[in-house]
């Protein structure tokens, strides 16, 4: 999953990835990842990335111990 993040960033910085392909790979990736389907990842979800397990505590922004769609899209541009 790492890399899919990776390659996300990178082809959109490049702008080889148009805004919308951007967004629905966003959304196919955290659908991935939250596996109970309850539109958050948990910190244990988050924990099957390694990037996102690190920068867990930076990304939740409003610190309710879970990422939400709009947390991660901010982290992920």
């Amino acid at each position: 999953m790492n890399k899919r993040i990776l390659v996300i960033s990178s082809l959109l910085a490049l702008g080889l990835l148009g805004a919308n392909a951007h967004a629905m790979d966003v959304h196919a990736t955290f659908n991935e990842l939250d596996k109970d389907s309850n539109g958050t990842l948990s910190e244990a979800e988050a924990g099957e990335d390694a990037v996102l397990h690190e920068n867990f505590l930076q990304i939740d922004t409003n610190k309710d111990g879970q990422l939400s769609l709009d947390e991660f899209k901010k982290f992920i541009q």
